[in-house]
């Protein structure tokens, strides 16, 4: 009898499974609160068929906290103080699960801040898949200078047309004056600059003494910072020997038709 030979060829049934986890949508913005500091905000966005695992926080580089809505809760409040400054965070839900929510940091400074940071917000979902979400954020050590103030007095009784003027701005880091007579740079005769410890940034002050010979000359106070190469500019601050003659008489006129009409 014939021997009957069968090959079995084996046939490799693969199966793949095809998951697609949606993304973590993730924010962060900053902000100057005035006579407080940076304020740094990370908000995110889970998908509905996800929940917070974790949110972990870092300054260049360095994790320094961890917030975990298991362990702690709903919200989680901590403060980092340094001789720098008093740093502090305030995690929160506002919806189930986790899947809505934000990390506030606050930045307090006790002295002039030099060194911009990098902040980084690491948003991790839960098991199976853990989707991660990260992002960094560069707080730069900038306040634009606020608009320029200027204050002036005239010496006419002791020197005809000498005028004394004065002008102060804010900002951070330190803003510089610029002096202009008809838009001709000049030099301003002193300048100051002092750490206000209320508003945390500097305050920077300069002295033009200037003797008007043209009543229509203008003469103009422009704050200016330089950050990272680039300068910014601050609102001037204007002077005008005719504007200041001008509401002279008004203000003559005012109070003659008080006297008169009164």
């Amino acid at each position: 009898m014939a021997a009957v030979w069968y090959t079995v060829t084996p046939i490799l049934l693969g199966f793949f499974l095809d998951v697609t986890a949606e993304t973590i949508d993730l924010n962060i913005t900053s902000g100057w609160r005035p006579e407080v500091g940076w304020e740094v905000t990370c908000s995110w966005r889970i998908p509905n068929n996800d929940s917070l695992q974790s949110v972990r926080l870092q300054k260049n580089g360095q994790q320094f906290m961890i917030y975990r809505p298991e362990i702690h809760g709903p919200s989680k409040a901590e403060i980092f103080p340094t001789a720098e400054s008093a740093m502090g965070v305030e995690c929160k839900l506002t919806a189930a699960k986790g899947r809505q929510g934000s990390c506030v940091l606050t930045v307090e400074p006790h002295r002039p801040q030099t060194s911009d940071f990098t902040y980084t917000c690491e948003v991790s979902g839960e098991r199976p898949t853990f989707v991660i979400e990260r992002k960094d954020y560069l707080v730069k050590m900038l306040v634009p200078p606020n608009d320029a103030q200027l204050e002036y007095k005239t010496y006419d009784e002791v020197n005809p047309g000498r005028v004394m003027l004065n002008c102060s701005s804010s900002g951070l880091p330190a803003p510089t004056l610029q002096w202009e007579v008809d838009e001709n740079k000049v030099q301003a005769d002193f300048t100051g600059r002092i750490w206000n410890a209320t508003s945390k940034l500097w305050h920077a002050w300069s002295f033009l003494a200037y003797t008007r010979t043209d009543p229509h000359a203008i003469v103009s106070c422009s704050p200016q910072v330089l950050s990272h190469q680039e300068l910014i500019k601050g609102t001037p601050a204007l002077y005008s020997a005719a504007s200041i003659l001008y509401t002279t008489k008004t203000l003559l006129a005012t109070i003659m038709f008080l006297i008169l009409y009164r």
